[in-house]
């Protein structure tokens, strides 16, 4: 069989194999593509549940009592300038829990070293929807996403330096 003959026989193969290669590369791709954008989400939650704790836990901010309210504005303002969308950061779910005894409500009320936890969620809708960058059919069944994190207060921590030196 000459060379000419073999090349017009093989003329639509490589068209073939594009149409039945291209659409699984292109789930794939898509799906990494969600699957990380899943990653950076959750780990923006974990940053934003962070600096809410952090305020929590010093109790006080310039003179000022730090409030339940303080932290949720605190966490949403962290969640925007991240760059979550409007729909994600406003409908984020901020939860500051007093895991200690005598309970408290506001993070000011707390006893030296009392465990708390703030839980942060984005509840599934259009506030979770609003996360996603692909336009496609979800590709994971996630539907909500949230982030918890223990700390232990500082408030009035008493700190207490020796200046006497040691004989």
């Amino acid at each position: 069989m000459s060379r000419f003959k073999q090349r017009a026989s093989r003329s639509g193969v490589v068209a073939v194999e594009a149409a039945v290669v291209l659409p699984v590369l292109l789930i794939l791709m898509f799906g990494i593509w969600e699957v990380g954008r899943l990653v950076q989400v959750s780990q923006i939650l974990n940053n934003a549940a962070r600096e809410g704790a952090r305020l929590g836990a010093g109790g006080y901010v310039n003179g000022t009592e730090v409030t339940s309210a303080m932290v949720t504005t605190a966490v949403r303002d962290y969640l925007a300038a991240a760059g979550l969308p409007a729909a994600a950061s406003s409908g984020a779910q901020v939860t500051l829990q007093c895991n200690a005894s005598p309970s408290w409500t506001d993070p000011s009320e707390a006893l030296p070293l009392d465990h708390f936890d703030v839980t942060v969620t984005i509840p599934a809708g259009a506030a979770f929807e609003s996360t996603r960058w692909t336009l496609l059919t979800p590709l994971t069944t996630a539907n909500q996403m949230s982030s918890t994190v223990s700390w232990r207060s500082l408030n009035n921590t008493e700190i207490v330096v020796d200046t006497a030196l040691p004989q």
